[in-house]
């Protein structure tokens, strides 16, 4: 069906999958799963499933803490429950980041490999938002070859 099919199936499985760890009670990595993560995730489809412009797929990842991102009014604790990466939470919490922005490329490079494999080739991703720079999640483009929309 294509890219525009592939995005919006990854997006579907993805609340799937939520609705039913909240049904069952299960846990979404580490984290339980409420109405309330559901909606958010469906109102940002740049989670789970990414939103194509031209040849460039920007993907969100979900916050490892997703109740508490919510919920969190101080936006330093909300970059805090976003991050994944132990390092970076640490330094978020203290307030004291030394690491450099380019430390998350390991989560660009994450985020591109299912496109790789689907493309058969490397691919350049790169974050343009992050909470190393003060946002309030990480956003990463993921550029795919001329012939990926055509």
């Amino acid at each position: 069906g294509g890219i525009d099919a592939y995005i919006a199936r990854r997006g579907q499985d993805l609340i799937a999958e939520l609705e039913k760890l909240r049904d069952e009670g299960g846990l979404y990595f580490t984290q339980p799963v409420t109405d309330e993560v559901i909606d958010f995730v469906a109102q940002h489809p740049e989670i789970g499933q990414g939103v194509r412009e031209g040849n460039t797929v920007f993907e969100v990842k979900i916050p490892y803490m997703t109740i508490d991102y919510l919920a969190a009014a101080d936006e330093r604790l909300k970059r805090y429950y976003y991050c994944h990466c132990p390092w970076v939470k640490e330094s978020l919490k203290s307030g004291k980041s030394g690491i450099p922005t380019w430390f998350c490329n390991c989560s660009a490079a994450f985020h591109k490999k299912p496109w790789e494999v689907i493309f058969m080739q490397p691919l350049h991703a790169e974050i343009v938002e992050s909470v190393l720079q003060g946002d309030l999640w990480c956003r990463i483009a993921i550029h795919l070859p001329e012939r990926a929309v055509k």
